[in-house]
């Protein structure tokens, strides 16, 4: 027998697709912000798989991907439910912004952290009722979902890419089970992964993830605080989607689905992108960057695998006289160069993906879970 599965106001039921909203927050003149659910189940039992979406008002692929998954002809052969979310930030999907204009803050890094609530102190900024919003989601995807999946888009001329989450333990009095757990979740996020086909980097070290806030993203919140196999697809090409790209990531989605057991059939060949196995585990780094105001000339292109020394690119000014040449710091991975060519001071100029020496699972900070002085 199939689950009995609600969100909002779409409610499963087998061999079909529902749609339905579920209500986020109030505005002041007086609407509601939905967020918009569909809900595909099959006939058979199975696992559950939440896909999400459009968290930024400016990443457009991940929207269209889900429209284009999900349609009668996979419900049909589907075993489980899937969750899907095509707009997370629905706001930011109508202003073409990043952040939408209720809430002026990265909405991915609003989802729970884990730490124990705290009484609200009248003297600080409570929390948004977009974060509100994501938590309550939170608890309902806690709830249902065996796995996520939430897609993005990264810089325009980006290679596509997933990014592994380092998988985070207490260490109290069961840190020998804590950490037993999440070895094995990490392990098997892995698999998950190398399913999906895509190119693999690595978050940053635990201390800078959690300074960033990327412990409170949409797949890092679901990983580290639902213990959830969850990661982020970042598909490149900006606003515009491109189909090379979205039909990779479409494959790659049904592959995980196969890996899950939720569909049968063989595994799709990852085609007409750029699959980059580079030997070695690499993680993602912004550290090249302009000394100076510049005009940079990219030398590279994404997907290159660079040695030490190799010339990224030349910066020059305005009149194109020669300024710098900024170089590879060690081997590593051409993940893009930087969108545009005018830089001031301190802006990247290439993003690349160095080898990584640090491991897939730790202890949270020491200080992570004591409360604020």
């Amino acid at each position: 027998m199939t689950t009995p599965l609600t969100v909002g106001s779409a409610t499963a039921q087998p061999g079909t697709l529902q749609y339905g909203r579920w209500e986020a927050l109030a505005h002041p003149t007086g609407h509601t912000e939905f967020l918009p659910v569909i809900i595909a189940q099959g006939r058979e039992p199975g696992p559950c798989i939440w896909l999400t979406a459009g968290i930024h008002g400016n990443e457009h692929s991940g929207p269209v991907i889900l429209y284009q998954l999900l349609t009668q002809a996979l419900v049909d052969q589907l075993r489980g439910t899937i969750v899907a979310i095509p707009a997370l930030n629905p706001a930011g999907l109508r202003t073409t912004k990043r952040e939408p204009y209720h809430a002026p803050t990265d909405p991915n890094r609003l989802w729970p952290d884990g730490k124990p609530p705290k009484p609200l102190d009248p003297e600080k900024e409570p929390p948004s009722s977009l974060e509100t919003a994501y938590a309550r989601l939170f608890a309902e995807m806690q709830k249902s979902a065996d796995y996520l999946i939430d897609y993005h888009n990264t810089w325009p001329h980006s290679i596509p890419f997933a990014f592994r989450d380092r998988v985070l333990y207490h260490a109290d009095e069961n840190e020998a089970q804590n950490k037993a757990e999440a070895e094995a979740l990490a392990a098997k996020l892995d698999e998950m992964l190398k399913v999906f086909g895509h190119t693999i980097i690595n978050e940053y070290p635990s201390e800078k993830y959690i300074d960033l806030d990327l412990h409170r993203s949409t797949s890092g919140a679901a990983l580290l605080v639902g213990r959830i196999p969850a990661f982020t697809v970042e598909l490149g090409s900006g606003l515009m989607p491109n189909l090379n790209i979205t039909q990779a990531a479409l494959s790659g989605t049904r592959n995980v689905l196969r890996w899950v057991g939720m569909l049968e059939g063989e595994m799709e060949a990852i085609a007409g992108i750029k699959v980059v196995e580079t030997g070695f585990p690499v993680r993602r780094s912004g550290t090249l960057r302009a000394s100076q105001a510049c005009v940079s000339i990219p030398r590279v292109k994404s997907g290159d695998l660079v040695q030490t020394g190799d010339r990224l690119a030349d910066l020059v000014d305005i009149w194109g006289r020669p300024l710098e040449t900024i170089e590879a710091p060690s081997t590593a991975l051409v993940l893009s160069p930087s969108y545009g060519v005018y830089f001031y001071p301190s802006d990247t100029v290439v993003y690349l993906a160095v080898r990584d020496e640090e491991a897939l699972t730790g202890p949270y900070p020491a200080d992570y879970f004591k409360a604020d002085d």
